[in-house]
């Protein structure tokens, strides 16, 4: 059994593979012992129960919200019109990643489950699940099969030291202190708190103050969410909000981190083995005492070998007759030990072929070089400046480099001792728009430290147009000293396959070629002031 809930019935993407892994890892086991096995899952995916009638019967509406009502709703008073499973105390559900509502009906049954999913903690040598139940029996043989928690300390120990050796130790700078938001999945069970979905913006004003303690806070997207929106309304009004897309373990062995904070991200108890501080921002129902069934346990860390026979016939003795499977299975014992070992090491790993950013070829951090005013730098291919990139862009080219996507970022440390008397600097950089002759060009808006700076577009021919955006920046803390934090928005990214003009399937926006900053402005008063000044270095720029 699953997430019945999260179907088409409510508007929500299924993931059935979760239901039949569990089914085919646990069916070789129940069926050799004697015991037949069965799948309930909603009735839109080709099962028996009717979410549309359950959902109807608890008076929800059929959407994500209703979908995360559902969550802690009493659902035993949608059993027929939703035609849910019976159970009884001969009942053993095998489940995973289920809510609360549906836990509590199956203990009020009678019923014992075991809840599964992959362990939060992933860097380890291989994955493995942890689980709950609410049978006390069943909650021995998962602690007898826990694992011994040093593994996760001497795993992480052994990460550190692959990244120490494949790239810088710090991110940015080691003198910028850096806060790391981990994003997760919009749509996610363990957003589900209070009986509705939170959104990173619910958390902002202790964000905020997180974000104050440090140089940078930034944003670590969640890779398989495709959209940033719901970060980006978290991001809005932070002004020291940078993003990335570094692996997250090279990010968690970076020295100038501070701590991880997050909603509710699997990254947060991964923290702590990397001897980081993290904060949970809310505190998802799906953990939340009050909502579970009294009887059920805390999650238990426990490898692939629940589903050998050993484990199984163990955690089967009270659901049925097994005398002549165990005489047939170990005629000389009763009681067959649990041993682990015969069950593979690698069987999550193997079903699953991802480690959820645990790459054996991941690069490390790159080395950013810290800025001296009046340089111009390139960003190229082989430019040192490339590391200076963010979020939201694509690989550097020998010309320069393309935004892709709706965002991109640009953090540039700063040299305090060069900047010690300057109270102001002028940053200018030059790039092109994308600009095809069969469209409307992007709108691209450039933020330096918060502050919008203004564009000055030169014209030109064919699909790119050359531009120039120059600001005035005040340096009128210790943090604008040591970091330079520069985001574009593109507005309408563009993507040259659905032009006709390429097969590239890049969101194209703006090209970012060259960069200088300059210490010979004072701090304009006016907002009209932004534009002005400059010609002699913009005449440089241009020429160079």
């Amino acid at each position: 059994m699953d997430d019945f809930f999260r179907s088409s019935d409510n508007g929500l993407l299924s993931h059935p593979s979760n239901r039949q892994f569990l089914r085919k890892l646990f069916e070789s086991a129940a069926m050799r012992l004697g015991l037949q096995c069965r799948e309930e899952f909603a009735h839109s995916d080709g099962g028996t129960v009717d979410v549309a009638a359950v959902m109807d019967a608890l008076s929800l509406p059929r959407s994500a919200e209703g979908w995360a009502q559902a969550m802690i709703a009493d659902i035993s008073v949608a059993r027929e019109a939703g035609r849910l499973p019976v159970l009884n105390n001969g009942s053993l559900v095998i489940g995973w990643g289920m809510p609360p509502s549906l836990m509590n009906y199956i203990d009020s049954s009678g019923a014992a489950f075991i809840d599964l999913e992959i362990d939060p903690i992933r860097f380890t040598k291989h994955l493995r699940f942890c689980a709950r139940t609410n049978d006390r029996a069943t909650a021995g043989v998962l602690a007898r099969l826990r694992g011994n928690d040093e593994h996760c300390w001497n795993d992480a120990a052994a990460l550190k030291g692959y990244f120490a050796r494949r790239g810088a130790q710090s991110l940015f700078d080691p003198r910028t202190s850096v806060g790391l938001f981990i994003g997760q999945t919009s749509l996610d069970l363990a957003l589900v708190t209070h009986g509705r979905l939170a959104r990173p913006a619910d958390a902002s004003d202790r964000v905020r103050k997180l974000a104050q303690s440090v140089d940078l806070l930034v944003i670590k997207p969640h890779p398989y969410e495709t959209s940033t929106s719901h970060l980006s309304e978290l991001a809005s009004d932070i002004t020291n909000v940078a993003w990335t897309s570094h692996n997250v373990y090279a990010l968690l062995c970076a020295e100038n981190l501070s701590f991880v904070c997050g909603l509710s991200s699997g990254t947060l108890q991964e923290a702590k083995y990397f001897l980081k501080s993290s904060e949970r921002l809310i505190e998802p129902d799906r953990n939340d005492r009050q909502a579970l069934p009294k009887a059920c346990s805390d999650w238990i860390p426990v490898p692939a070998a629940v589903a050998s026979i050993e484990a199984m016939t163990e955690i089967c003795r009270p659901f049925a007759n097994l005398k002549q499977a165990f005489r047939s299975l170990s005629p000389k014992r009763t009681k067959l030990p649990l041993s682990v070992g015969r069950f593979r090491d690698d069987a999550l790993d193997h079903a699953f072929g991802m480690r959820w950013g645990l790459d054996a070829t991941q690069a490390g951090l790159p080395a950013s070089p810290r800025l001296q005013p009046d340089h111009i730098y390139r960003f190229s291919d082989r430019s040192p400046a490339r590391a200076w990139l963010g979020i939201g862009w694509s690989t550097p080219e020998p010309w320069g480099v393309w935004s892709d996507g709706a965002r991109a970022c640009v953090v540039i440390p700063l040299d305090e001792e060069l900047l010690k008397d300057s109270d102001s600097v002028e940053v200018q950089f030059e790039g092109q728009v994308f600009s095809p002759a069969n469209a409307t060009p992007s709108d691209v808006l450039a933020c330096i430290n918060g502050n919008r700076g203004d564009a000055v577009v030169f014209g030109g021919e064919g699909s790119e147009t050359p531009v120039r955006i120059s600001l005035r920046v005040a340096l009128d803390s210790p943090r604008t000293k040591r970091v330079l934090l520069i985001e574009f928005a593109i507005r309408t990214p563009m993507k040259p396959t659905d032009l006709g003009m390429s097969p590239d399937a890049r969101s194209l926006g703006f090209g970012l070629q060259r960069l200088c900053i300059s210490t010979q402005f004072a701090v304009p008063t006016r907002a009209q002031d932004v534009a002005g000044g400059g010609a002699e270095r913009e005449a440089e720029l241009q020429e160079t």
